[in-house]
């Protein structure tokens, strides 16, 4: 199973949010090879730049690289790039960015903000991680 994962799902366990038990067993999921994890370029972006908030520069990469491991990132392309600007159907540009980045790898897309991608889920899967361990967990 090729599952992308949207930043706030790693977010979901960085900074323990509601919810944060069930982010943290896809994770886990991904590094025991259970399922096949991927993240935006983006993504790696985003968990940096609010890591950096709070910590310092070589902390924050460290929290990051963390976060990652295991993970396969999807380049952030120019093709990507425009099919998000061009995408009318999603209000948010980084929601644009992370839905045709999940639509180049993924059969599911893991998010905390399903409402964010109700015009496009007839394209691809969209689950909360609740959602994806009771359909998929075996």
């Amino acid at each position: 199973m090729r599952a992308f994962f949207d930043a706030n799902i790693l977010m979901d366990v960085l900074v323990r949010r509601d919810g944060w038990r069930s982010s943290l067993a896809l994770i886990q999921m991904v590094r025991d090879k259970e399922v096949e994890g991927y993240i935006s370029a983006l993504t790696v972006a985003i968990i940096y730049f609010l890591r950096a908030r709070t910590l310092s520069e070589a902390e924050s990469k460290e929290v990051t690289k963390r976060a990652i491991h295991g993970f396969n990132v999807v380049s952030l392309s120019e093709d990507i790039v425009k099919k998000a600007l061009d995408e009318n159907r999603i209000e948010d540009l980084e929601d644009a960015i992370q839905f045709h980045s999940a639509k180049e790898v993924a059969e599911v897309f893991l998010t905390r903000n399903k409402r964010h991608f109700r015009a496009v889920e007839d394209e691809i899967e969209i689950l909360t991680p609740e959602e994806f361990l009771e359909k998929y967990q075996s």
